[in-house]
């Protein structure tokens, strides 16, 4: 018997690695700067400072001269789990309270009339949840961090005077970590053993976009990023007493999506500019994913398959900013933001649904020098979960998640 719930451990293990190794990819960080998080991260098409690279590296042919800006949002990210541990009996656990802190920095520098350099490092993926380590989904995960920085150089040259196209490569670094517990008997008699798994990668891809001014006051950008394949390489240990099944190798192939961004600027008055825009991400590509362990994990699984059929999604965005005067700038934006997980595939990993996002900012420029600061609140709507006992789920419901953002940003022109 003891053998059987090893087995079913080790198989509950491989099961949440699948989901953690595309936890980034799921949740991905859409934050690349202040202005733009307090505008719904919609600035396609709207040049005001460096960080327009994270949107469209097109876009920077708007920036004069050679401009600099470095920030971070800082993200506290908060949900409940109600799982049904027997009929009629709930048990709710909430996620403990952390600071995630994504970093970004950029710089444009104009070479000549027709043609600008960009260098925008910042994150495309991360977040982090974590549980006491006795809570009821501990076999599932107890605690999961993802983190991954890209380094993304581009070129924008002017095509026509209102017409500009841009191409880059991107080079990114993706790291998880996982903690969770794996049942080994009765409990409180035969304690759950402590499974840990760190790896990481680098991947390439490129990006391409353009933007077109239409009008003095009318702007469009369009923006592609493609995918990229990390092959994550990393370690496991389990607190086995057996030192031959207590820890090796682990591997996996994982894609991250290509991304379709479309956006455009209006500015309504002398003051006011309104921005709005779409985002499509290809989560389709992450059809299944195959973890490979060396030595097999507890002497039993050398290998977990695992298919997920993951969605399309769209991302809605739209932001406002109203000139007080030549030094102090009024922010607010909204996003309706869909999630990629299927019911089926939902876990304690990515406990997350569709997503609304409210906004607010303020700005301030003075001579070469500018500072912005955003804020976002973020809501998930609820979601029933099924319960899917080999995968460590219980059935129950998502509910009351949310994240507390604020972004901050400085920048200067040389």
């Amino acid at each position: 018997m003891k053998q059987k719930k090893l087995l079913a451990g080790a198989l509950c293990v491989a099961a949440s690695l699948a989901a953690q190794t595309v936890f980034g990819a799921g949740f991905g960080i859409y934050e690349g700067s202040a202005r733009g998080n307090a505008m719904g991260t919609e600035v396609t098409a709207d040049p005001a400072s460096p960080s327009v690279i994270y949107n469209n590296p097109a876009a920077m042919t708007g920036l004069e001269g050679t401009q600099v800006e470095a920030g971070l949002t800082l993200i506290n990210p908060a949900v409940t789990v109600a799982t049904t541990v027997a009929p009629g009996m709930t048990v709710e656990t909430d996620g403990e309270d952390n600071w995630w802190t994504p970093p970004n920095a950029y710089v444009t520098h104009q070479i000549n009339d027709k043609m600008w350099a960009g260098l925008g490092i910042f994150s495309r993926y991360g977040l982090g949840v974590e549980f006491d380590d006795d809570w009821t989904g501990r076999y599932n995960c107890q605690e999961a961090i993802i983190q991954s920085i890209d380094i993304n150089p581009s070129i924008a040259y002017k095509v026509l005077d209102n017409l500009s196209l841009a191409a880059g490569l991107r080079a990114e670094w993706f790291e998880f970590s996982l903690d969770q517990a794996l049942p080994t008997g009765t409990p409180f008699v035969d304690p759950d053993l402590q499974f840990h798994m760190k790896g990481d990668s680098w991947g390439i891809g490129y990006n391409l976009s353009a933007y077109f001014e239409a009008t003095e006051s009318l702007a469009f950008g369009l923006a592609y990023e493609s995918e990229i394949d990390q092959e994550v390489e990393g370690t496991y240990h389990v607190n086995h007493p057996n030192p031959a099944v207590a820890g090796g190798d682990g591997e996996g192939d994982v894609t991250t999506p290509s991304i379709l961004r479309f956006g455009t600027s209006v500015k309504a008055t002398d003051k006011l500019t309104i921005n709005a825009g779409i985002v499509y991400t290809m989560w389709s590509s992450y059809e299944d994913l195959t973890i490979d362990f060396d030595p097999a994990l507890l002497g039993a699984v050398a290998q977990s398959s695992k298919v997920k059929d993951w969605d399309d999604a769209f991302r809605y965005q739209i932001g406002a900013e109203y000139a007080l005067n030549e030094t102090w700038a009024l922010r607010a934006g909204y996003v309706y933001d869909e999630t990629p997980i299927p019911d089926a595939h939902v876990d304690y990993i990515v406990p997350a649904n569709d997503r609304h996002l409210i906004s607010l900012g303020v700005g301030y420029q003075k001579d070469n020098f500018s500072c912005d600061l955003g804020y976002t609140y973020l809501m998930i709507e609820d979601r029933d979960v099924d319960a899917r006992p080999q995968d460590g789920v219980l059935a129950g419901e998502f509910k009351d998640g949310d994240a507390h953002m604020i972004g901050v940003s400085v920048g200067y022109k040389l």
